[in-house]
């Protein structure tokens, strides 16, 4: 859909299904394999090869494998390759929201509003495990229409609350080389030098550029703010609970809704284990203030 931040360029390529196909038989016949995860950015691109792959998966070893994919929301609008996909094992889906501001997807290129958005992942939900990415913070075309940071975690909260996806990613936005973002932000002299801010800090994890109506601070706090939010401690006390009440639980609503509220928690709450550890790791770190003090004196 040619996003701006992207960094994929040019025409796609693909392998013929049956390759694809092989492989699996290999992994599963020689590594005893049942896990896989197919890392394309697109799983329905090639939309005749993905039918075919996942047609040929079902009729050999129906839905005994676990596969995690990755593709766009509008995928939700095709109900039959929902459907094979879930027949022939896709338990989870991992899909690029990007942000719940239409301000910012317009910006990014993105090809949809936040109202489509709420839309499929209801549809996509029914179907499979939600793995929700986001980019936080992205830099507006007209600085003057920014979005404050409070708002933005307000915003994002909200979203996250309504759409309701099993785990979440939240990173700050990346200026590429070789993305129109960075391009953009070349021109407007936003991007720090890397001798500031080398290659190694292009992770998604550290302001890369000035950012928009807020400080360099309050962007790199949002990502772990609502990350927290999600990932509390809270969960911890959630799972033995939800464990004792499994019989009673199992008879209303089933074992699908129940391990699924169930696994969850558990995530949620090794999510928030994670969160701790890099931010113990953080301690004692001199980069924003040094980003800071670059700021200041070239402004």
């Amino acid at each position: 859909m040619n996003c701006e931040f992207c960094s994929v360029r040019g025409k796609p390529r693909w392998a013929h299904a049956r390759h694809l196909f092989s492989q699996v038989k290999w992994l599963i016949e020689t590594r005893r394999a049942r896990h896989f995860f197919i890392v394309d950015d697109r799983l329905e691109e090639d939309l005749d090869g993905t039918f075919e792959f996942f047609r040929m998966i079902s009729g050999k070893y129906g839905s005994r494998l676990i596969f995690t994919v990755q593709i766009r929301l509008e995928t939700a609008k095709n109900t039959e390759l929902l459907e094979v996909m879930k027949k022939a094992g896709v338990r989870v889906v991992c899909i690029g929201f990007e942000s719940p501001i239409d301000e910012e997807l317009r910006a990014m290129h993105k090809g949809y509003l936040s109202s489509h958005m709420l839309e499929w992942v209801k549809v996509l939900r029914r179907y499979f495990w939600i793995h929700a990415m986001f980019i936080v913070g992205y830099p507006l075309k007209e600085r003057i229409n920014s979005i404050s940071a409070r708002e933005i975690v307000g915003r994002f909260g909200k979203f996250i609350r309504q759409a309701s996806p099993d785990t979440i990613q939240i990173v700050l936005p990346v200026p590429f080389v070789g993305t129109s973002l960075r391009q953009r932000l070349e021109k407007e002299e936003r991007v720090f030098p890397l001798e500031l801010v080398p290659w190694g800090k292009y992770d998604a994890s550290y302001p890369c550029f000035k950012p928009d109506n807020m400080t360099l601070r309050e962007l790199q706090e949002i990502p772990m703010k609502l990350m927290s939010k999600f990932y509390n401690p809270l969960s911890f006390f959630r799972i033995p609970l939800k464990t004792i009440s499994f019989p009673m639980d199992y008879l209303i609503r089933g074992w699908r809704n129940w391990h699924r509220d169930w696994y969850r928690d558990v995530m949620k709450y090794g999510g928030h284990l994670l969160i701790q550890r890099w931010r113990r790791k953080q301690k004692g770190n001199k980069f924003i203030e040094r980003l800071e003090k670059y700021q200041q004196e070239h402004n």
